[in-house]
């Protein structure tokens, strides 16, 4: 028979100070990496159905804020037509006094999503925090102002 030595093998130490250094360096990275950005968000009441949103809005009459949007683009703040710079700059001003003052947009059917989150849009950066959006039906039909004037 063949005598065969064996070798024992030596174990290689893995050296932990450049592992340390790795995983340092790694923890860094994803530190630095990451985003933390607040959301900022608007509570948004959406109603349930068409005729509860005319009754939620007569119920509601006393502290909510109306703003009415009709099919022809036009803004309306209560019963006044405002451009969206003067309804920005009264929204702060109201605001300011009541920081929790409801808001109530009533869109007509015809309102593009565009123009209705514009005027929410404005409604939040003025200090808003309440708002809830509702159809707003006009008797007849008719595209018609607070006041009850024909634009057509």
């Amino acid at each position: 028979m063949i005598d065969i030595q064996r070798h024992t093998r030596r174990s290689k130490a893995i050296p932990l100070v450049s592992l340390i250094d790795v995983v340092f360096q790694l923890l860094i990275y994803f530190m630095l990496t990451t985003s933390f950005t607040k959301t900022e968000s608007l509570e948004l009441l959406l109603p349930h159905s068409a005729g509860q949103s005319q009754q939620e809005a007569k119920k509601d009459s006393g502290k909510t804020l109306h703003i009415y949007i009709s099919d022809i683009g036009e803004t309306f703040l209560e019963n006044r037509s405002v451009s969206e710079q003067e309804l920005s700059h009264e929204l702060h001003d109201i605001f300011v006094s009541d920081p929790e003052r409801g808001v109530l947009v009533l869109s007509a059917s015809k309102v593009s999503v565009q123009l209705l989150v514009r005027v929410m849009d404005r409604i939040y950066t003025a200090g808003g925090k309440n708002l809830a959006v509702a159809d707003w039906v006009i008797p007849g039909g008719k595209v018609s102002s607070i006041g009850g004037k024909a634009h057509g």
